[in-house]
């Protein structure tokens, strides 16, 4: 059986999916060899650099045209011919006039219950696209319970056509040394002393106004020390998300650092005293998993796949209502114990999350369509 997996987002540094999308091939390739190949498909060969794509049981393949709007409808259909795939794998639009079966992956459907939070040409191509492939698609592949509760709400999905596989964390997300992960971000992003830790895109439904007001707060009533630093890509209307606290905080208070590759990102995690990520709603919410993985108190949101990936080993608060997301980051910052115990509860957390597992529930759906 050979399948094609559309990768493209790998490289572009954006979101989630492209780490789902990297773990999947990797870990995909790592199986034992059972009468399945993979076709990698990338839009770039910077893409490939430093990944594990070519091996026993896959190789990687640029595909072309590159342009989403050429490659959907005319790339993949020409691909699936002239490879003779039997199935192909994407995520949120399937292919068009395809002649194989197909698994499409989709995290979530959040524009469906909070379209608020997106830009008006994402939320029409979604609200159009993505209900069309999942009529489509003859299997769906999903990360959360929550997020197949929602397809089925939304789209009226029949449950036995959708599997939940939870992502896992990288193996580069695991207790290091703190001293010297401080020392390596001190060297090399100039951070010196306590802070607490944002992983994610800067974007309306990651709640950063909020967390920002929290900490101003904790900055004016408790007169706390840590700086917060806020790590991840600009996305859509990030400028608004810093202006309600410009007048609020000093300078160098808050701490920007842009994308940074995972490896500095673990020691980001193990160097930070708390972890705060009260997105308002989440089709999984992989950082929490990593700070877990990490052995950092996490602080997430009650409601959506947070508190579901959460397990009871975070303190939850309502994303809406700032003081109680500052009484939290308060709490841990002054209480040692808390801190060890929700780290002892993240690690085991963290430990029933698997990117192998991740891997071998993907390829068992494949197999499903392997005799027929």
């Amino acid at each position: 059986m050979r399948i094609g997996i559309d990768a493209h987002c790998i490289g572009q540094r954006k979101t989630g999916n492209e780490t789902y999308t990297r773990s999947l091939v990797k870990h995909l390739g790592l199986l034992e060899p059972d009468g399945i190949d993979y076709v990698v498909y990338l839009t770039s060969e910077a893409s490939r650099s430093g990944e594990v794509f070519d091996g026993p049981r896959s190789r990687a393949k640029l595909i072309r045209p590159e342009s989403p709007f050429l490659r959907i409808p005319i790339g993949f259909a020409l691909e699936s011919r002239s490879e003779k795939l039997d199935l192909i794998h994407a995520q949120y639009f399937l292919p068009h006039h395809l002649r194989c079966r197909t698994v499409l992956t989709v995290h979530d459907v959040l524009y469906e219950r909070y379209p608020e939070f997106f830009a008006k040409i994402d939320l029409y191509r979604n609200k159009i696209g993505v209900p069309w492939s999942c009529r489509r698609a003859d299997h769906i592949i999903t990360v959360s319970e929550s997020s197949k509760r929602d397809l089925i709400e939304f789209y009226g999905l029949d449950p036995r056509r959708i599997t939940v596989t939870y992502h896992g964390p990288d193996e580069c997300y695991r207790p290091l040394d703190q001293v010297a992960a401080k020392e390596k971000l001190r060297k090399k992003y100039g951070l010196d002393g306590e802070f607490i830790l944002y992983v994610g895109a800067i974007q309306p439904r990651k709640n950063v106004p909020r967390l920002l007001s929290a900490f101003a707060e904790l900055k004016r009533k408790h007169r706390i020390s840590q700086k917060l630093v806020i790590v991840g890509p600009k996305a859509w209307m990030a400028t608004e998300a810093f202006a309600a606290a410009e007048n609020l905080l000093a300078e160098g208070d808050v701490v920007v650092t842009g994308y940074v590759p995972r490896e500095d990102l673990a020691c980001f995690y193990n160097a930070a005293t708390v972890f705060a990520y009260v997105s308002i709603c989440e089709g999984f919410g992989l950082p929490v998993l990593e700070a877990f993985a990490c052995g950092t108190p996490v602080i997430t949101s009650l409601g959506s796949a947070l508190e579901e990936i959460a397990g009871g080993a975070a303190i939850l608060v309502d994303p809406l209502d700032v003081s109680a997301i500052a009484s939290a980051i308060e709490s841990l910052l002054t209480n040692s114990d808390l801190r060890a115990r929700l780290r002892a509860l993240g690690l085991a957390r963290s430990s029933h999350f698997s990117c192998r597992e991740m891997a071998v529930r993907t390829e068992a759906v494949y197999r499903t369509f392997m005799s027929s």
